[in-house]
C-alpha cells in the first residue's frame, strides 16, 4: 500500500509497533524525493495514537487518506481461547481501527475532506474454523466503517472497507 502511494508522489506516514521493521521498510521504500515519515506507534495505545496524529498534522499540515491496516489473529477453538487472546485481537483489529479513525476524523472534518479506508476481511462473512476473535473483530470493522461513513458524510469524509481474502 505504501509503495503504491509513494509511486504516486504522496507523502506517506507509516506507523507500526516494531521500530526496526518500520525503519527497514522506510529505507526499502525510499525512492527519489519520496517523503516517508515512520512513526513507532502501538494502535492499541490511545495516547500513542493521539501523538501520531498530532505529529502527522504538525509535520505535514493535513491528512488526506488513512489506511487502517494493522491486524493480528489468534487461532484456537472458542472453548480454548483465553481472554488475553480475545482482547489482543479485538484491541488491534477493532479498537486500533476506531482510535485511528477517530483521530483522523478530527483532522479531516476541520479540513473539509478525507478518506478512511479500513482493511476488513472476507472472514467477517465467511469465518474460518478457530477464528472467533478475528472474524468478530472484522465484523466489527464493517459496523465501524458504516457508522464512520455516516458521521463523515456532511464533511466530505468518506469511509470504506476493503474485505480481501487470504493475503
Amino acid at each position: 500500500i505504501a509503495s503504491t502511494f509513494i509511486a504516486e508522489g504522496a507523502k506517506v506516514v507509516m506507523a507500526a509497533r516494531d521500530t526496526e521493521t518500520l525503519k527497514r521498510a522506510s529505507v526499502e521504500l525510499k525512492t527519489g524525493n519520496a517523503i516517508i515519515l515512520p512513526i513507532p506507534t502501538d494502535v492499541t495505545n490511545e495516547s500513542q495514537v493521539i501523538a501520531l496524529f498530532e505529529k502527522v498534522n504538525k509535520e505535514l499540515g493535513r491528512i488526506d487518506i488513512l489506511i487502517n491496516n494493522a491486524g493480528t489473529t489468534e487461532m484456537a477453538p472458542i472453548d480454548d481461547l483465553t481472554i488475553a487472546q480475545w482482547c489482543k485481537v479485538i484491541d488491534v483489529n477493532l479498537t486500533g481501527t476506531f482510535l485511528c479513525s477517530r483521530e483522523a476524523m478530527k483532522v479531516m472534518k476541520d479540513q473539509g475532506r478525507g478518506r478512511i479506508i479500513n482493511i476488513g476481511s472476507v472472514s467477517s462473512q465467511m469465518p474460518r474454523k478457530n477464528s472467533v476473535p478475528y472474524s468478530t473483530s472484522k465484523s466489527g470493522v464493517i459496523g465501524l466503517t458504516k457508522a464512520t461513513a455516516l458521521e463523515g458524510r456532511d464533511y466530505d469524509v468518506i469511509a470504506s472497507c476493503v474485505q480481501p481474502g487470504n493475503v
